[in-house]
């Protein structure tokens, strides 16, 4: 069982990673053709094309908030919609060649940011950081039942509690 020392370590270096992490990447983006959130949309993409619902769940939105990003995304040319003619409120989304393109040399540019802070690890350590921050990030895959009951425990009552 995890101590009270631990949790809190893990608690505090999680928030810290989120905020100097958004940072860098909001740095690395700012001279970029896309936002985070449309480069995370178009990311997950690159896997093939995906329903709204689908991809707003892996992206990890509301789909409001995706369908503002994919409208945003059709109009740079980044992403094609479609719909169904037997259901015009399914809507399929698929990346284009120009928005394959943006993704990978953003991806790229990632790559190089990660690859230098892997290189700040010392060498024995730097594949037991990588193995621990896989592991970590599988526990917040929304897939995971980890995630899904550690979600609804504490997000679903805390908006319920909010009026939310």
């Amino acid at each position: 069982m995890a101590t009270a020392k631990q949790v809190e370590s893990l608690r505090q270096s999680f928030c810290r990673i989120l905020r100097f992490g958004n940072q860098l990447m909001r740095g690395h983006a700012s001279c970029c053709p896309v936002t985070m959130e449309q480069y995370n949309t178009l990311e997950v993409l690159l896997d093939g094309s995906k329903s709204m619902k689908d991809l707003a769940s892996e992206v990890g939105f509301h789909q409001s908030t995706m369908t503002r990003i994919v409208e945003k995304l059709t109009a740079q040319e980044m992403v094609l919609r479609t719909r169904k003619r037997s259901n015009q409120r399914h809507v399929n989304v698929e990346i284009t060649e120009k928005g394959k393109q943006t993704c990978l040399s953003m991806r790229d540019g990632c790559s190089q940011m990660t690859s230098w802070l892997l290189e700040a690890i010392p060498k024995k350590e730097q594949a037991s950081v990588v193995k621990s921050m896989e592991t970590f990030t599988e526990l917040f895959s929304p897939g995971n039942n980890t995630f899904q009951e550690m979600y609804q425990a504490c997000c679903c009552k805390a908006s319920k509690g909010t009026g939310k």
